[in-house]
């Protein structure tokens, strides 16, 4: 007997308008938190598995201000779990994905080609974690 795969429901991402800077950028816990229709646990749950993909695929659309990517280094400096610990409880997930900012347009069909899947574990190594961080953000 073969085991079928179960199906899982696709995820129906929901972006405030009112969320939307007016160049249509967006932060990642927004998405997730409107996705998640305000839910705590399944907002940082969504924003972890997000954050977790987006490096896995490299995405290099993620933009942040200089003021942000200040603050974000010496947070990093002072305290390395803030690249590492992305797990669905850690509050390090807030902290990035609330400064993570995305062009909604772009995200959604960049998780569309990329094939995001909300059954799949998205584990990137530390090194590519930091990489991604230091090397893919846009600052501005």
């Amino acid at each position: 007997m073969v085991a079928k795969k179960a199906a899982v429901d696709p995820i129906d991402f929901k972006i405030s308008p009112e969320d939307q800077d007016e160049d249509g950028f967006v932060s990642l816990w927004n998405i997730s938190s409107s996705t998640c229709n305000g839910d705590l646990e399944k907002t940082r749950a969504l924003a972890a598995k997000l954050l977790n993909f987006l490096c896995k695929r490299e995405c290099d659309f993620v933009v942040i201000s200089p003021a942000d990517a200040s603050f974000l280094d010496e947070k990093f400096e002072s305290e390395n779990k803030l690249l590492y610990d992305w797990k669905p409880e850690s509050e390090h997930v807030d902290i990035l994905s609330q400064h993570a900012e995305v062009p909604a347009k772009a995200f959604m069909s960049f998780l569309t080609t990329h094939k995001f899947s909300p059954s799949t574990k998205y584990n990137p190594r530390r090194a590519d974690r930091v990489e991604w961080f230091n090397e893919k953000w846009c600052v501005g």
